[in-house]
């Protein structure tokens, strides 16, 4: 073996300057990536290990659906204010037709793309989202509205609950907030957001957005807290919410199971046209029920421009 490693050595001393600069270049970045896949695998170990917390409190709250979802160390966290029953692929199809698009996971090179477009204000439509802790695991789907910047934007995540809804289909529990600004975790010190105060809003938001498609064909509320409610979430963001949460149905409509993954940025304006061709197919209570909310916004509209040409 020393021999070998000697004529390694020797090869490597006959060769021309170039050369030699050139191998060295090329082990020191073999080393470097071999350092890094080692960190990001040490990364992984120690955000699985450091979310148990929230794994088991979550299971704990999931005898009854809990007003909030959890952090990763078992903190509440965001509030529950949407719960939406329907399958995978119409849940899917709804949003990409609203205009959302899936999250991205968390990886190396979307957090570090999140937080060099945070610095230069630059859009990134389907940045990831945080893990938060529902029935003893992450959310299974993450929707987002983009905003002006990576700083801002709409954005929900789901859980599917154990138990189906009334018509056997799936019941899914969401939460709907509006990010802010992007700060770093204070718990694992990668970029996150901060989300706006008035959750209520960004709820009313979405259910605007999933209606006016044609989706939606019954509307209700149901409580998600005791009351209304001023609280932190464990990232100490502050909000307020008047306890309800919407409970939306979706149209029965049997879809392709590959949609789901089809809610992409690259992929969007094909799922998007496979949605207009469906919308011929939507039924009569979706678009009336479009019709009806569209006509409650042009109200509220007018009569916010009214209110503020009389303060004016």
């Amino acid at each position: 073996m020393s021999l070998r490693f000697g004529d390694l050595i020797s090869l490597f001393m006959s060769q021309a300057p170039l050369i030699q600069a050139l191998v060295i270049v090329a082990l020191v970045v073999v080393v470097a990536l071999l350092l890094l896949l080692i960190a990001v695998i040490a990364g992984a170990i120690r955000l699985r290990r450091a979310s148990r917390a929230g794994r088991r409190a979550s299971i704990k709250a999931a005898e009854v659906i809990p007003s909030t979802n959890f952090a990763r160390d078992g903190v509440p966290c965001d509030p529950l204010n949407v719960r939406i029953t329907g399958t995978a692929d119409q849940l899917c199809t709804a949003f990409i037709a609203a205009g959302w698009y899936r999250a991205d996971e968390i990886t190396l090179v979307t957090s570090a793309r999140i937080s060099l477009d945070a610095v230069f204000g630059r859009k990134y439509s389907t940045a990831p989202v945080s893990d938060l802790y529902l029935f003893g695991r992450r959310q299974d789907f993450a929707f987002e509205k983009p905003g002006r910047n990576v700083r801002q934007r709409d954005h929900v995540r789901f859980w599917r609950d154990d138990q189906p809804a009334d018509d056997g289909r799936p019941l899914w529990i969401g939460g709907a907030t509006h990010d802010a600004k992007v700060e770093l975790s204070k718990s694992n010190h990668l970029p996150t957001h901060g989300i706006a105060p008035d959750v209520d809003d960004e709820r009313a938001q979405l259910v605007g957005d999933l209606i006016h498609t044609g989706w939606v064909v019954a509307e209700s509320v149901v409580a998600s807290f005791p009351g209304p409610t001023q609280a932190k979430n464990a990232m100490g963001d502050a909000y307020h919410t008047d306890g309800q949460a919407a409970a939306l149905a979706l149209a029965q409509i049997q879809l392709t199971p590959f949609l789901p993954q089809l809610v992409r940025r690259q992929s969007a304006p094909f799922a998007r046209r496979v949605g207009h061709l469906l919308h011929r197919n939507l039924p009569q209570a979706g678009r009336d029920l479009a019709s009806k909310w569209d006509e409650r916004r042009k109200q509220a509209q007018h009569a916010a421009a009214q209110q503020h040409h009389e303060g004016a």
